[in-house]
């Protein structure tokens, strides 16, 4: 197969549209008086465009659309949100993020690569996913697996679940019957 090789850098406009263009996005003429209010407030279109974006960023792109500037308008120049936007853009220290750019990648709770996981917690879920797979072996009669291959996404979620339902993971063990499923079954000879 030929394919490209996949770049992650944003496409689209790389500055901000002036206040001209904006105006084109806008449908009603209280969003267009709207426009005049962040103009009369002295924003620039770049800050603007960083107030679009925050309040409304379309699914898939990098940048503020037409919808992003009609959500901002229907907030105003004037709205709190509008005006803590303002102040921090206008902080000392703080420069002007680039218009278009990569949005950070947002984790499910539950997702295994959720980056707030602790190691603690995913070593505790190795342990369930170990004694998870050695039940399911018992149930169908066959031997305990040696190894253990990479966990499931599915199966790493249902045990992400199941831990976080109890205090510790002896009480998840305990009440999902999985403690007697840590040591394969050899008989001992004395």
């Amino acid at each position: 197969m030929n394919e490209e090789p996949r770049t992650d850098a944003p496409t689209g406009p790389t500055a901000a549209p002036d206040f001209k263009q904006v105006r084109h996005y806008l449908r009603t003429l209280q969003q267009r008086e709207a426009l005049g209010g962040f103009i009369r407030a002295g924003w620039s279109p770049a800050e603007l465009a960083e107030f679009a974006r925050a309040v409304f960023l379309a699914p898939g792109k990098t940048y503020p659309t037409a919808a992003s500037y009609q959500y901002a308008m229907e907030k105003g120049a004037d709205h709190p949100y509008a005006m803590d936007t303002l102040a921090s853009l206008r902080a000392p220290g703080s420069t002007m993020p680039p218009f278009n750019r990569p949005v950070p990648k947002e984790y499910e709770w539950d997702d295994p690569d959720n980056p707030k996981h602790t190691a603690e917690l995913r070593a505790e879920i190795e342990v369930m996913a170990r004694l998870w797979r050695n039940r399911e072996a018992s149930f169908r009669e066959e031997p305990w697996p040696t190894e253990y291959p990479p966990i499931p996404r599915t199966l790493w979620q249902r045990l992400f679940r199941i831990r976080n339902r109890y205090h510790s993971l002896e009480n998840a063990l305990q009440f999902q019957g999985l403690l007697g499923f840590s040591e394969p079954h050899t008989q001992q000879i004395n």
